[in-house]
């Protein structure tokens, strides 16, 4: 096990104790190991309960996993966990594809998350987020250097909604971010060059010229706006 993993279930039972349940690291960096980046993990904690006192409790653990480069875990109790698997069908069913348990129970292998909602919760998110872009772009895109930022921060979240189109569609989407982005963009008649310049860039950083950030913001924002359309008429 990652040793920083360890470490952050040992401080987690410090500040809990027996009121733990579950630790789960998940993300991209389970899914597809290589050249992962610290961000790339996530942590599912779920607790028997979760009052003022405990989150006072966890505050330094947390304070150490984030001050080590990491997200934000997800904190849950096993009955909100239980109650939720049916409003969060994107998250959880990502969750399920790929995970590795820390500490405690497999409620993730144990879990079965309901697909009713999952075209729905889809279009939310990325109109929600596409609606986020727009507004974060106005005082970045003063600069071509946050501009080109904003597009390599938000391309990650954008793909990872857009992944379950694929279940929708009866395919299995595939572990990447890349191939995804591909796959997305055939099952939808869909052009993702776009997404798919962003996420290389990602990978493989390269100054372009500000023309060149302006024309690829241009084109991402179209692209997007295609596969919302698509999406919504699924």
């Amino acid at each position: 096990m990652n040793p920083n993993f360890e470490e952050l279930v040992t401080r987690l039972l410090t500040a809990q104790g027996n009121n733990l349940i579950s630790v789960i690291a998940h993300g991209s960096a389970i899914a597809a190991p290589g050249n992962t980046k610290k961000s790339d993990y996530q942590v599912l904690v779920v607790t028997r309960h979760l009052g003022a006192e405990d989150l006072r409790h966890l505050r330094p653990a947390v304070h150490w996993w984030t001050s080590t480069g990491y997200s934000l875990p997800v904190f849950f109790t096993q009955t909100e966990f239980n109650d939720s698997l049916d409003v969060f069908p994107i998250e959880f069913r990502q969750m399920k594809r790929a995970y590795r348990v820390l500490f405690g129970q497999d409620l993730l292998g144990e879990a079965e998350v309901s697909s009713a909602n999952l075209r729905l919760e889809i279009e939310y998110e990325l109109r929600g987020k596409l609606l986020r872009l727009r507004s974060l772009s106005l005082p970045a895109g003063q600069t071509s250097r946050e501009l080109m930022k904003l597009m390599l921060e938000s391309v990650v979240s954008f793909v990872r909604f857009m992944r379950p189109v694929l279940e929708l569609r009866g395919q299995e989407p595939p572990l990447g971010r890349l191939a995804t982005a591909k796959q997305v963009g055939e099952a939808l008649g869909v052009d993702t060059a776009p997404l798919v310049r962003i996420l290389q860039l990602r990978e493989e950083p390269k100054e372009l010229l500000e023309v060149e950030i302006q024309d690829l913001f241009a084109s991402y924002l179209h692209c997007l706006e295609q596969v919302i359309a698509a999406v919504d008429k699924l």
